[in-house]
């Protein structure tokens, strides 16, 4: 466990695991970047470093927790503040790392929980289309046969939409021709008849 532990080292601390390890190491590029970007020398520069570590708790582990620790005693020994009005410098819990395992066990489980809801309104949604979709197919079905019915009365009529394109004028005004040339027929055999029996009445009386 030591021989591990000594894999895990950044400056005089030694750090359990990996993780930990890499937020040290990170630390400690962020503390060489800032003092080599800062003059130190400017107390209003290090209060300002020191109050957006604490706002934004930059630094969680102890060698973060160290450098700001000394920006703290380093602006007190200046007197530009007191102990009592300078912020408090914020410690992590040790849980951290485990809560935050737990977190993200709790959030795939969120995480999981919408996804079931989410499939559910698909489903919902995908089964109420689905239900649309045979009322509309039936609504097609029921309007396709009545089309077919109006379609089979009216080629059984004489006249209809499907002889508009033929000679059904023609065949009107013959068929009209017939009927008028019957008439007269029927006309002309009345008169006949009508002549025929006031000739037999004339004769009679003569």
């Amino acid at each position: 466990m030591d021989n591990q532990n000594e894999k895990y080292v950044v400056d005089e601390f030694s750090f359990s695991n990996k993780e930990d390890y890499n937020r040290a190491a990170k630390e400690k590029e962020t503390i060489s970047y800032i003092i080599a970007n800062t003059d130190m020398n400017d107390l209003k520069a290090v209060y300002k470093i020191y109050n957006r570590s604490i706002e934004k708790k930059s630094f969680q582990t102890v060698i973060g927790l160290e450098f700001v620790k000394n920006m703290r005693k380093k602006l007190i020994a200046s007197g530009i503040v007191t102990p009592d009005t300078i912020s408090i410098i914020p410690v992590p819990r040790q849980s951290a790392v485990s809560n935050s395992k737990a977190s993200k066990k709790s959030d795939k489980g969120v995480v999981n929980e919408e996804a079931k809801e989410e499939i559910e309104k698909y489903k919902l949604a995908y089964e109420n289309v689905a239900a649309g979709r045979t009322i509309r197919n039936m609504l097609i079905v029921f309007l396709f046969l009545i089309i077919i019915a109006m379609m089979v009365i009216t080629y059984n009529s004489k006249y209809s939409v499907f002889t508009f394109f033929t000679n059904y004028k023609a065949d009107m005004e013959n068929e009209l021709i017939d009927k008028y040339e019957g008439w007269e027929n029927e006309l002309n055999k009345r008169e006949e008849e009508l002549k025929q029996r006031e000739q037999a009445v004339g004769d009679n009386t003569q």
